[in-house]
């Protein structure tokens, strides 16, 4: 099969790696973003990771651009919605306190905390509202909460649980109707860039191992691409399925995969199906 010469002259660029080279990553990424935009910053990046963890981080820096376009493109950015039991935004702890200018609460997920990390966009209640505050990640009052469980997939893109403690939000920003601007659409943000990173890093194992790249995988992956192109507002029916195909086949694809890249491959694919729920339900709720 012949690949687009775009993404032969990618494969032929150095290396990037979240681990063993974070700075030069996020330069690199600065650069691609600048030029070819979060998708394809996207796909370029995942071509060139060395793991799947660093094709997650760099997907998952592609989606934020889209909770915040202003975001510099060296900077580094973690969406942080996520309580232990939270099961609706209604019952949400991390509160706001307008008057004081005091934001408190607990996160069960913040990305790379003391590794880098340079924005938390944090969901929060205030009053009656949801909304999202850019906050400094290295700002007093938010402490990393230690654990003792082991990171079971993408383990170099570290996830950590934050206490925020009455932290000084005054001069943050405040993004407005937050769950439908951005909690909503993030779930489509995340499952496009995130999936065509990982497509990208499969697609880069297949050559390396001289495996056959199946047509269908080449057409899933642009499809979505043209498709994200014109629509960045949420999922609809049609982008529901064409995330499906591409996810789809990337485990066919993934499956031909060897030695120590099947490893990583089979620990981190789990990311792929973890997002199944919610588009099943919005399947459902598109049906109606």
């Amino acid at each position: 099969m012949i690949l687009p010469e775009g993404w032969m002259v990618t494969l032929k660029q150095p290396e990037l790696s979240l681990k063993k080279s974070p700075f030069t990553l996020r330069l690199t990424y600065g650069r691609l973003l600048r030029s070819v935009g979060p998708a394809g910053a996207a796909f370029s990046s995942g071509l060139r990771s060395d793991t799947p963890s660093t094709a997650f981080f760099c997907g998952y820096q592609a989606a934020i651009r889209f909770v915040d376009a202003s975001l510099e493109a060296e900077q580094w950015g973690a969406f942080c919605v996520s309580e232990k039991g939270l099961k609706s935004l209604s019952s949400m702890k991390t509160r706001l306190d307008q008057e004081r200018g005091w934001l408190s609460g607990v996160k069960s997920h913040a990305l790379m905390m003391g590794q880098g990390m340079d924005w938390l966009y944090i969901l929060a209640k205030r009053d009656d509202d949801i909304v999202a505050l850019k906050i400094d990640a290295n700002s007093d009052g938010i402490r990393i909460i230690p654990s003792d469980k082991s990171q079971p997939f993408v383990p170099d893109a570290v996830h950590s649980a934050i206490a925020l403690e009455a932290v000084d939000v005054k001069a943050a920003v405040i993004f407005i109707d937050a769950h439908a601007n951005i909690n909503r659409p993030f779930r489509y943000w995340e499952d496009v860039c995130v999936g065509l990173a990982f497509s990208g890093w499969i697609v880069r194992q297949l050559i390396e191992q001289d495996c056959d790249i199946s047509i269908e995988l080449i057409d899933a992956i642009q499809k979505i691409q043209t498709e994200f192109s014109n629509n960045t507002q949420g999922y609809k029916i049609d982008t529901l399925k064409l995330v499906d195909d591409l996810y789809r086949e990337m485990m066919i694809a993934g499956d031909k995969i060897l030695g120590d890249a099947s490893i990583l491959w089979n620990r981190d694919r789990v990311l792929m199906v973890l997002g199944d729920k919610a588009r099943q339900t919005l399947r459902e709720k598109m049906a109606d």
